[in-house]
């Protein structure tokens, strides 16, 4: 039976650090509703996938859109117009506008439905299957993915069928769908099972293209899908569909493995991987860089809950906060989601990037410390450049000590003040050279 990668939120808290999340309504009325797949068209248009994380139902078939940068939501059903839906489950969606989108639909049960890509043109209010893509192999086909890069030019991406992966192009917006050629594809591993991908699991940088299999091979394309290599990830695990990869640009990448959580990094578009000596909090739900840059995201939607950001390619990682996490999706540096669970129509569902928190030094701009963002929700971030974090102190204005914290050899530390109520405060930060600073912090 075909493995289905779980992308489920837990119920959590949803307080996150608005230096970094602002959590906005997306608009499914029933509760314990987050999202499998996030489509950013761009600073204004966003579509995403419903997923039901209560019973982990992999029928529900719902969107929401947003034509307003993510500020508000509307949610609607998806009719595929089949006369068994139930028989059928969502793997992705992709799309270009604020009225055009695809997604990939598989069959629950092989040998009862039909899958394939179904399209939309009028902002979901109707969805239509395109036809040229077979995926009718009841036996065989599966679709995993689907992606357009433009109105016109788009792939779509399923299990081996008759011997070779089932992979399709287009060039007018999926009117006509082409098979790749099996020659232009490695073959599927075949032993006792084949070989076979996982739902959602690809990344996109400008016109490469790379997806994940059962097997530990990342396949890529660097023509949009019209030919592919293959490369074993460093960890080559019949569990590969756990793990998570990301590319800044065609040749920059990190993966990151699932159980232990582990990160690698590659500069050749993943031919080659190397691990990494990391410090600092990595969660392992998903990772994704923004766009372009050495910043990378995680997020955990499982214990330990939380999210967290990299300035130096995954190096080292500073904590945002402890709420559930799921998918991300990222624009630019000022613009991207994370998958949230929403408790009504008007209540959550999804995170809005608001940029990382800027370093901002302490009140003399000779010291060597930096503690940010100040004022605060809660996490507070120490950063210093030339001397290790020894301990910190926080004391209120009548010079009572309310929280405390040591460290170990640490020149970047994360301080937890959500116990504190709002007001000033005096910080005091010692280190291993006995050098003190004191500064002063606001809660909020």
């Amino acid at each position: 039976m075909k493995k289905i990668l779980l992308s489920v939120l837990l119920a959590s808290s949803f307080i996150a650090n608005a230096q970094f999340w602002n959590e906005k309504a997306t608009g499914f009325a029933t509760s314990g509703r987050t999202l499998y797949s996030v489509s950013i068209v761009d600073a204004n248009v966003i579509w995403a996938q419903e997923y039901d994380s209560a019973t982990l139902d992999y029928t529900i078939k719902g969107f929401t859109r947003s034509t307003d940068g993510g500020e508000t939501w509307t949610a609607a059903p998806i009719d595929l117009n089949v006369a068994t839906p139930s028989d059928l489950g969502i793997s992705s969606i992709t799309a270009v506008s604020a009225t055009t989108a695809w997604i990939s639909v598989y069959p629950i049960n092989i040998l009862t439905t039909e899958g394939g890509i179904w399209k939309t043109t009028d902002s979901g209010t109707t969805w239509n299957k395109q036809t040229s893509t077979a995926f009718s192999n009841l036996s065989e086909s599966y679709a995993n993915f689907v992606y357009f890069w433009d109105a016109n030019n788009g792939v779509a991406g399923g299990d081996p069928e008759n011997g070779e992966f089932e992979i399709y192009t287009t060039s007018d917006g999926g009117t006509n769908w082409i098979r790749v050629n099996g020659a232009n594809i490695p073959d599927p591993i075949v032993d006792t099972v084949s070989e076979y991908g996982y739902e959602n699991i690809y990344t996109v940088s400008e016109n490469t293209i790379w997806f994940g299999t059962d097997r530990g091979r990342i396949f890529k394309s660097d023509n949009k899908g019209l030919t592919w290599t293959v490369n074993t990830n460093p960890t080559p695990s019949i569990d590969f569909g756990l793990d998570r990869f990301t590319f800044s640009d065609a040749n920059k990448g990190l993966l990151m493995t699932y159980n232990p959580v582990k990160l690698f990094n590659t500069t050749d578009g993943g031919a080659n991987w190397s691990p990494m000596a990391i410090t600092g909090s990595l969660y392992n739900t998903d990772i994704a860089y923004i766009p372009g840059t050495s910043t990378v995201i995680s997020a955990a939607s499982a214990n330990p809950l939380g999210s967290s950001y990299s300035l130096d390619d995954g190096l080292t990682w500073t904590t945002i906060d402890g709420v559930s996490h799921g998918t991300l999706a990222f624009l630019n540096n000022s613009f991207g989601f994370s998958a949230g669970l929403n408790t009504n129509a008007t209540t959550g569902g999804i995170y809005k990037f608001t940029g990382i928190p800027l370093k901002v030094p302490s009140f003399d701009l000779k010291k060597q410390l930096f503690a940010y963002p100040n004022p605060t929700n809660g996490m507070l971030h120490l950063d210093s450049e030339v001397f290790l974090i020894k301990d910190s102190a926080v004391f209120d204005l009548l010079g009572r000590q309310v929280y405390s914290s040591k460290f170990s050899n640490l020149n970047k530390a994360d301080l937890d003040l959500n116990s504190l109520q709002t007001g000033n405060y005096v910080l005091k930060v010692t280190s291993y050279s006995g050098k003190t600073e004191t500064m002063k912090i606001m809660k909020k």
